[in-house]
């Protein structure tokens, strides 16, 4: 009857589909990745429990690389400098495991090829792949910046300890679907390729600190205001800062937290930071500020209340460049111990050798003892000294003063030997020797004056209020 010829079609159409179904999916299973790594491995005679451990283990291994597909490793296995980093990260392929990797391969795209052209006989309307997605700019506002907890500026080690608190905003992030997603890894479409349109979360997953160390995360998430998405991120550690101690002790010192994007300026997911400055409606100035009340070595330091900001760029080479924005908190070293301790009392006892020029010049012996042992307690002051000066390969302004002062020093030894000698050659005429004697006196005594004024020019200069950079 009819119906039961309906019924007998519709049946042997049902029984097609569902054989088509099973073949493509036979194809698809022999086509994975993980079958392909067991075949390469059976091929080179790895069988058995370790044939399947070492399958999921190579898989695994991939996986790190972005390769989840074979198609995928086949295109990784054709770029020299893809393959060169798979080879060298583990040995994950390698050694006669490559050549029967490739010959998998090549069987895998014939299989591929067939399943199209299955499917397209099957689904001959199926629509084709859309066009992967072009980079996309995402601009990250410095919105707020809280430096806290300022500690252990170390000249030596060259760092110094923080806790930095960052809020970057996303204007009208909210409103983008791809940035409110909550999945935080990297996103792929059906096809398995990456859409390059991330979430927030993983934005602030490689928001980075360069010069950091032994950096530690106490808070990290992401958070709307209106329609603006806000990262924000609360690290605590050590970082990494280059001091120039050349002006010491009237040197300051900008302690440098660096913040980047691990996004390359030409890569598929750039990022771009920025600073407001100006008030506006719609963008309010950054917040940049350092915490001075709790400041633990204001005894030693005078902290700057604001912070500065300035935009830059990051990386090895100029062809692969990541964004980033320094952050800087300026303190000014007080001088006082070092003043007392240090520059006063080699002074006075430069100013003290000049008394040795009113002992007879005919009397050289005791004029020479009294400035050797001028020159010695100068000498000896020096090293008492050095415990609480920085260790460092090039001269401060404080060493350079001590070395004047010293020299001065040096002079009058030398003063009172050409005096001995003009005393013997002159045969005890005393009006010449009270003469160059007077000479002798002033001119030290303006040498001594000059590097008076010099060291203290030098401290009104270096103490003039200065804007951070």
């Amino acid at each position: 009857s009819p119906n039961l010829r309906t019924t007998s079609n519709e049946h042997q159409t049902m029984t097609r589909g569902a054989y088509n179904n099973s073949l493509i999916a036979a194809i698809q299973a022999s086509s994975g990745l993980k079958h392909v790594i067991t075949k390469a491995l059976i091929q080179v005679g790895v069988g058995g429990d370790e044939c399947g451990k070492l399958a999921k283990t190579i898989e695994e291994n991939l996986a790190s690389f972005y390769i989840r597909t074979p198609k995928q490793l086949k295109d990784a296995l054709d770029k020299p400098e893809v393959l060169e980093q798979l080879v060298s990260s583990g040995g994950c392929i390698k050694g006669l495991l490559l050549p029967a990797m490739r010959d998998e391969l090549n069987h895998v795209v014939d299989d591929v090829s067939a399943q199209e052209k299955i499917s397209d006989k099957i689904n001959p309307t199926k629509p084709a792949k859309k066009p992967m997605n072009k980079p996309l700019l995402r601009k990250f506002d410095v919105a707020r910046v809280d430096v806290t907890h300022l500690a252990d500026i170390d000249q030596i080690s060259q760092t110094f300890y923080a806790r930095v608190f960052i809020i970057l905003r996303i204007k009208n992030g909210a409103l983008d679907n791809d940035l409110t997603q909550e999945f935080e890894g990297f996103p792929f479409d059906e096809h398995d390729r990456p859409t390059f349109r991330p979430s927030a979360k993983w934005y602030l997953d490689q928001i980075d600190f360069p010069n950091g160390k032994d950096i530690h995360t106490i808070d990290s998430k992401v958070t709307r205001q209106g329609n603006n998405l806000q990262l924000i991120k609360r690290v605590e550690g050590y970082f990494f800062e280059r001091f120039d101690l050349h002006n010491f002790p009237f040197d300051e010192q900008n302690l440098t937290v660096t913040v980047s994007a691990n996004c390359a300026m030409e890569g598929p997911v750039p990022v771009v930071f920025f600073v407001p400055v100006l008030d506006g409606l719609d963008d309010p100035p950054a917040q940049l500020g350092a915490d001075t009340v709790n400041f633990a070595l204001g005894d030693i330091w005078d902290l700057g209340e604001t912070l500065s900001a300035s935009v830059t760029t990051i990386g090895a080479n100029s062809s692969r460049r990541f964004p980033a924005v320094n952050l800087r908190a300026n303190v000014k070293r007080h001088s006082n111990f070092i003043m007392l301790n240090a520059a006063i009392p080699v002074s006075s006892i430069s100013f003290l050798s000049l008394t040795t020029f009113f002992v007879p010049p005919e009397d050289t012996a005791d004029r020479l003892e009294l400035s050797i042992t001028i020159l010695l307690t100068s000498v000896t002051l020096k090293y008492a000294t050095n415990s609480y000066l920085p260790m460092i390969s090039y001269m401060t302004l404080i060493d350079k003063f001590t070395l004047l002062c010293t020299f001065v020093i040096f002079v009058v030894c030398l003063c009172h030997t050409i005096l001995g000698l003009l005393y013997t050659w002159a045969e005890g005429n005393s009006e010449v020797l009270d003469l160059l004697n007077r000479i002798f006196l002033g001119a030290v005594l303006l040498v001594w004056g000059g590097v008076q004024l010099w060291f203290l020019n030098k401290q009104r200069v270096l103490r003039k209020p200065k804007s951070i950079p």
